[in-house]
């Protein structure tokens, strides 16, 4: 069995193996299901090029459990185009001449057969005045020519980082480095790696060309800062005249007498607080209004302590 059908083979069973239909195996590959088609019946002329379709089988190799570098060295290096076919020419029909024409050669042969005999001896003998031409055998169609083939240039891909992923539309070629002959003309080439930003360039191919790509590092992630710890403190807010007292958990005094409309105290925390006129003092504790601290005229005692960094 030679390289060509011993590759198709190879795929075939290979997918099969793995209980695959042609459709399946080209969803689960990413290869195109018109590539793997033709792999498999060995037509590769209408195929892109070689690097890139070894670059598949690859791939192909890789999920298939088979060996990659043995698998594509089965790919032939250029595969031959089909030869042309040349145009067969439509038979021509034999067209049918006139009954006219046929009444006038007769009468013309009369003519001509009376004159050779009435005519002197060594006289000239007259020519007919008109005379149907020969008919012309048509000309040998021309075959097309055949079109050249694609111009091929070598392209040899190096990365920094070592070991990048290279594409050239959209084509996986391989970790880098990469080199491979590819069609002339433009070209899209990507590179990518993990934890670098990608690298897209346009390339005109005319002749051979051999890159070398530094990759950008991503930018580092500032962690999130913590969100500050509560502020540890208690605001009371009068909206009601009332008597207050406020101390220390130990007993200590901090404040107290009859506070105005309008009045506002800040302590640290923990403290406790008695007040004549509940309903008349709002509590502000760590910057969240907690309302008034009970019905109007009511007295209270309330105690606030610290509230947790976690809350």
């Amino acid at each position: 069995m030679d390289g060509v059908c011993e590759l198709g083979e190879t795929l075939r069973k290979a997918r099969e193996a793995k209980g695959l239909s042609l459709e399946e195996a080209a969803r689960k590959t990413g290869v195109r299901l018109e590539y793997l088609e033709a792999l498999e019946s060995c037509r590769f002329e209408g195929l892109p090029e070689p690097g890139l379709m070894r670059a598949h089988l690859r791939r192909l190799a890789r999920f298939f459990d088979l060996d990659p570098e043995a698998l594509a060295a089965l790919y032939p290096a250029r595969p031959a185009p089909a030869p042309p076919r040349a145009p067969v020419p439509a038979p021509r029909r034999p067209g049918r001449r006139p009954r006219g024409l046929w009444l006038f050669l007769a009468l013309l042969f009369a003519f001509a057969l009376g004159a050779y005999l009435l005519w002197p001896k060594g006289a000239p003998a007259p020519q007919p005045e008109d005379a149907s031409p020969p008919p012309q055998t048509p000309a040998a169609p021309v075959a097309p020519e055949t079109p050249p083939p694609p111009q091929r240039v070598r392209l040899r891909v190096e990365t920094e980082p070592k070991e990048a992923e290279v594409y050239l539309d959209g084509y996986y070629l391989g970790p880098a480095p990469v080199e491979l002959e590819v069609e002339a003309g433009r070209r899209l080439l990507r590179i990518e790696a993990e934890g670098y930003l990608p690298h897209e360039q346009i390339l005109d191919l005319e002749r051979d060309q051999r890159l070398q790509v530094r990759l950008t590092k991503k930018p580092e992630e500032k962690p999130q800062e913590s969100p500050p710890p509560p502020p540890k403190t208690l605001t009371l807010k009068v909206a009601q005249k009332s008597w207050l007292r406020v101390t220390t958990p130990e007993g200590k005094k901090l404040y107290e007498k009859t506070a105005p409309p309008g009045t506002e105290l800040t302590f640290e925390l923990p403290v406790v607080v008695r007040v004549g006129n509940a309903g008349g003092v709002r509590a502000v504790l760590g910057g969240r209004d907690l309302g008034p601290l009970g019905k109007p005229g009511e007295v209270k005692t309330l105690r606030f302590e610290a509230p947790k960094e976690n809350e």
